[in-house]
């Protein structure tokens, strides 16, 4: 790769919300941050459906000291970088060529959101910021049959998440994790411990926004054979269900509908933010490991219902946070941890 066309490479950490670019000057300080905690058995995965091996070699946090010499989009300008190091190694008997691994690889933050990746174009090594060698070269241009390769990407957090997973996850191949310290960080981000009831509102289609009280109770993992009855869309076949079961209580004064369950979001270890899943069930007796409405009644005043919700996840990942917005124009996202 020449050295003038690109940094640091990495599509994939942004988790759907897109690269950012930014062009240096003169090198920054060199940061003195010490690695963070983090797993770092070999695990296997593959690429385009041939088999490698991924081992995390360390996750290293910045300060915008590091990148005080990089013009960062706005949206960026409040938070915080880290460096992640991880080996590739090719166990198939063919080189890779052009692997475009650094796309598949996130660094997710404790209220199960991916970082956003950062795309540095057109800089010279001799202006680059301070980087490890290899950050400066993105994906390598080959990984020959039994060889092994390393690959930096650059990531930013949102202020006040910590990190808590490093994932890899690509078309072909299961997701793999590694835990970051105990991959739940700090406890604080704005997410609640588990089971924490919470306020929110409901419109109840009057005119009203009633206040309910949300208590998640539990998150449970299914098997595909529950939804065999239904038709599975493309690549659901390679997904698994989670069953999400949140409690409401009525503090209002007027009855609601109970349709709360498609406000309830799943984000995972990997970084995936899932909405309920909608199954056409004219009449039949629904999915029975999560029950929709229980009871199928409306919500009177201090009266409870439960709802449960279905999230469909890759092989490989897990639950991480839930979450969940009422409605209004001023309703926030309320976020719990999964477990």
């Amino acid at each position: 790769m020449a050295a003038v066309a690109l940094l640091v490479l990495v599509t994939g950490c942004g988790g759907g919300h897109g690269d950012a670019k930014g062009t240096a000057s003169t090198p920054p300080a060199k940061s003195a941050a010490r690695p963070l905690p983090l797993q770092t058995e070999a695990r296997q995965a593959a690429w385009k459906r041939r088999p490698i091996q991924i081992r995390p070699k360390s996750l290293l946090p910045g300060s915008q000291a590091d990148l005080a010499r990089v013009r960062l989009d706005d949206d960026l300008k409040d938070m915080d970088p880290y460096f992640l190091t991880v080996e590739f190694a090719n166990t198939d008997g063919l080189a890779m060529d052009r692997p475009d691994l650094a796309a598949n690889l996130s660094v997710v933050g404790t209220n199960g959101v991916s970082g956003k990746g950062v795309m540095i174009l057109n800089v010279p090594l001799a202006t680059a910021p301070t980087l490890p060698e290899h950050c400066r070269e993105g994906d390598p241009a080959t990984i020959p049959a039994g060889g092994t390769a390393e690959v930096c990407v650059l990531v930013m957090l949102a202020k006040g998440q910590e990190p808590a997973t490093v994932a890899y996850s690509a078309e072909g191949s299961d997701t793999v994790l590694w835990k970051v310290g105990d991959g739940k960080g700090g406890g604080g981000g704005g997410v609640l411990p588990p089971g924490t009831p919470a306020d929110a509102v409901v419109d109840d289609a009057k005119g009203h926004l009633v206040p309910v009280k949300a208590t998640p109770q539990s998150v449970r993992a299914g098997d595909p054979a529950d939804l065999s009855r239904f038709k599975a869309g493309d690549g659901e076949q390679n997904l698994v269900p989670y069953y999400v079961t949140v409690e409401y209580l009525n503090t209002g004064q007027y009855d609601v509908h109970p349709g709360m369950r498609s406000h309830v979001w799943l984000q995972s270890a990997g970084g995936k933010q899932v909405r309920p899943l909608v199954l056409l069930d004219l009449g039949g007796p629904g999915v029975a490991q999560c029950p929709e409405t229980v009871p199928d009644t409306m919500v009177k005043p201090n009266a409870t219902v439960r709802q449960c919700s279905i999230h469909m996840l890759p092989k490989g990942d897990e639950p991480a946070t839930i979450s969940y917005k009422g409605d209004g124009t001023d309703a926030k996202w309320i976020t719990w941890r999964a477990s």
